[in-house]
């Protein structure tokens, strides 16, 4: 019984997921969370919402969709897919900013409950210099073995 109970805990896939934002890691390996699991092929079904461009030198976002998530990170990235700019946190009980290039070059969230995940997530960017057209992308996990990984949601001419 015991082998048999030790083959199924080997043989199981993990999901992890990060309960506090996503680790510094996440700049490094282009978005990707380390859950254990291949992230969807299927299309996102969140989105960006607010500014098309930038409004007294910021652009007003916010990341949404009808089914509830529990995790997510963002970049405004250039033509050459480097991260730029900065973010502001809007709601600081739903998000958190991390440094990857430059200081809060992106946005994380903070500990969103299993049981209540969030529907959005209001925050603001600023473009820091940069000049030119913006991507805005995204990874967000559902849950912890279903997320969607570096997806450009919404493009902002600054």
């Amino acid at each position: 019984m015991f082998r048999l109970v030790l083959l199924i805990a080997c043989l199981a896939v993990p999901a992890y997921s990060y309960s506090a934002g996503a680790p510094n890691a996440i700049c490094s390996n282009g978005l990707t969370p380390e859950h254990g699991v291949d992230g969807q092929s299927s299309p996102v079904p969140y989105s960006f919402s607010g500014d098309s461009k930038a409004n007294n030198g910021k652009v007003s976002l916010t990341l949404g969709g009808s089914d509830g998530f529990l995790g997510f990170a963002v970049q405004a990235r250039d033509a050459n897919d480097t991260p730029v700019g900065k973010f502001k946190v809007a709601e600081a009980t739903k998000s958190q900013t991390l440094t990857c290039s430059n200081p809060d070059d992106t946005l994380t969230h903070k500990k969103i409950p299993h049981d209540n995940p969030i529907k959005s997530v209001a925050f603001s960017w600023e473009p820091a210099g940069y000049k030119g057209k913006v991507k805005f992308v995204a990874t967000v996990a559902k849950d912890g073995g279903t997320y969607w990984i570096r997806k450009v949601l919404k493009e902002v001419e600054v």
